[in-house]
């Protein structure tokens, strides 16, 4: 143990309870105890006590109690490691460490002042950004046809990156700033000739700041009108940010969402400032990519009640389909904003009828179901048989979403009464690949309902996870393969299961992946599905996409194959390769950052086991 039970006793001893309690929760003296609302509950009669003299807390109404540091775990959805050290820095209690992790600690203390440098180099960019916004009129001008006061700018901290090649890069090398940090972070590229110039030219620059108020990267949005260039420009993955882990108006650990009890969720960052200019301060957004699993486990830290506020399109529209599929896995509580008037999105529905009508609006926010119902029936009949299969068939996604078989039952019902389709039918259907558990009462073991149906669902949604994978390793061959042969070559190696991209993926080997022929892929014996499959493909090819993302994108797409590779060859490892994979290659794939020299030697580490001499 880290720290002695000695060390975890001084700390609770000193710690006010009422005092770290009271920071969020609304305490009242009731005798010798404090009484409030519970924070793990909504309720309108306090049920929740504070024992200062036992040093203890009881919550009546969801009966979660404890001592000091319990709470502050549960309320910050953190570790007991993370919260005794919090709560020491915090309140100022220093902790004396067992001997055995000093040495640990050392390199711990080492890899901080590491994290530090990038850090202060991120707010050395800020401050150059945000100097340079009040310099040129053009940004200044662009911020205020979108109704943004100088003081406005100022608090949000918005700043402007001139069209110069590297002003950003000499600054902070003037500054002593090593460059190889510099180009980590993604403030700086090399060009084909060996050129370096700045990731972020002629945008206006958003902050993004991690949940403890850290700035970790940077979106930069295009000024210039009539540009092939992307309009959203977001830092490139580091040591310090992963856009998909991350979102944007989230800091400070989330207080003001869990003050209010709900969060907002947008699509861009100008959506995000012009809410809270307006004083709802509980909106975020993901970072140009679509929302992510890590994206709902970090907001559900905070709330459980989302108003999913995205464009008012029908992209925008299929985006909160699918952001609500994802929150709903994790038991979100899910409104959807309904804009019936004619703007294309809440930045300019505020700008253009105020606070008082988007208050009213965020009001009549409608439930997902509601919101899936209404889109899914707007071209249909639902009188008609085809229409009502149709409708049953689209809904699928949704109830494979329910961890909650109560609340899975009652939108069955609902959705029988409207469609007049018996429940019995539908619970068949919504049930039939999906494998759902029960207790068994005779020896408290939990017993598979159907092993053949989970048996298929787990190879469907395997299925589904391996055609994504070699879909995506398809795309980064047509789009770099001349330009990443080493990579490249690894990836030729990889098994493609799918027949459709086995076959595909055979033909682009013989004509070098050129782009002018998947533009001319003849469609005309594929399926549906190949053919949504097929244009994406030419979409993706079609597209000038820059090389900042391309060392994320292997990376991530080379882990997951390697990921695949690992469980397939478990099947056939005695047990002590099994214990060697875990030590030398699973637990070093799980860090969060890796370069593409780390990972080939994961991957040799990985042949070695599989491959024994």
């Amino acid at each position: 143990m880290i720290y002695s039970e000695k060390e975890i006793q001084k700390l609770i001893d000193n710690l006010d309870i009422v005092q770290v309690i009271g920071e969020y929760v609304n305490l009242k003296k009731a005798g010798s105890d404090y009484k409030g609302l519970s924070p793990f509950k909504d309720e309108k009669t306090p049920s929740f006590t504070v024992s200062p003299v036992k040093n203890i807390f009881k919550d009546f109404s969801t009966q979660i109690g404890g001592n000091v540091i319990s709470f502050y775990m549960k309320i910050n959805d953190i570790g007991f490691l993370q919260a005794v050290e919090e709560l020491s820095r915090k309140y100022n209690i220093p902790l004396k460490k067992s001997r055995e992790y000093r040495t640990i600690d050392q390199e711990i203390e080492r890899k901080k002042a590491v994290n530090r440098e990038y850090y202060e180099i991120m707010n050395e960019a800020q401050i150059f950004f945000r100097e340079n916004i009040e310099k040129y009129s053009e940004a200044l001008e662009y911020m205020k046809e979108r109704d943004f006061s100088l003081e406005e700018i100022r608090r949000f901290g918005i700043g402007f990156a001139p069209s110069f090649r590297d002003d950003l890069f000499q600054h902070l090398v003037k500054k002593e700033f090593p460059e190889e940090k510099i180009m980590s972070l993604g403030l700086a590229k090399r060009n084909e000739n060996g050129e370096i110039y700045d990731s972020f030219r002629n945008r206006i620059i958003f902050p993004i700041y991690n949940v403890n108020a850290q700035i970790v990267g940077f979106g930069g949005r295009i000024i210039e009108k009539n540009t092939n260039l992307p309009k959203y420009l977001n830092s490139a993955d580091s040591v310090v940010f992963k856009k998909g882990k991350e979102l944007f108006g989230l800091k400070n650990r989330g207080e003001a969402i869990k003050r209010k009890g709900f969060a907002i969720l947008m699509e861009g960052y100008l959506d995000v400032l012009t809410v809270k200019r307006y004083g709802f301060e509980t909106a975020v957004a993901s970072l140009g990519t679509a929302f992510t699993e890590e994206q709902a486990s970090l907001l559900k830290r905070y709330t459980k009640n989302i108003i999913i506020a995205y464009d008012n399109d029908e992209a925008g529209k299929n985006a909160i389909i699918r952001a609500g599929y994802i929150l709903k896995k994790f038991d979100f509580e899910i409104k959807c904003l309904k804009i019936t008037e004619s703007v294309k999105d809440p930045d300019e529905f505020l700008r253009k009828y105020g606070k008082k009508k988007f208050v009213e609006t965020l009001k009549k926010s409608v439930d997902f179901y509601n919101f899936l119902f209404l889109e899914f029936t707007k071209n249909l009949n639902i009188e008609e048989i085809t229409s009502k299969r149709i409708l049953v068939k689209k809904f699928k996604p949704f109830f494979e979403t329910f961890e909650n078989e109560l609340d899975k039952e009652l939108y069955i019902q609902k959705l029988s009464h409207e469609i007049g389709i018996e429940e019995k039918y539908l619970r068949q259907e919504f049930e039939s690949e999906k494998s759902y558990t029960k207790k068994d009462k005779s020896n408290n073991n939990y017993i598979k309902k159907n092993s053949f149906d989970s048996k298929v669902q787990y190879k469907k949604e395997e299925k589904d996870l391996y055609d994504d994978l070699e879909e995506q390793t398809i795309m980064y061959c047509i789009k770099y393969f001349k330009l990443q042969k080493e990579k490249i070559q690894l990836l030729l190696k990889k098994n493609l299961t799918n027949e459709f991209y086995h076959n595909l993926f055979s033909k682009l080997q013989e004509i070098n992946f050129a782009v002018e022929t998947v533009l001319q892929i003849n469609e005309t014996e594929l399926t549906e599905e190949q053919k949504e499959k097929t244009f994406g493909l030419k979409c993706f090819a079609d597209k000038e996409i820059k090389l900042e993302k391309e060392e994320s994108y292997f990376n991530e797409l080379f882990k997951s194959w390697l990921r695949r590779e690992i469980k397939d060859a478990r099947k056939d490892m005695t047990r002590a390769e099994k214990f060697r994979l875990k030590r030398e290659v699973e637990i070093e794939l799980e860090r969060e950052f890796h370069t593409f020299e780390d990972l080939k030697k994961i991957y040799k580490k990985f042949e070695e086991i599989r491959r024994p001499e």
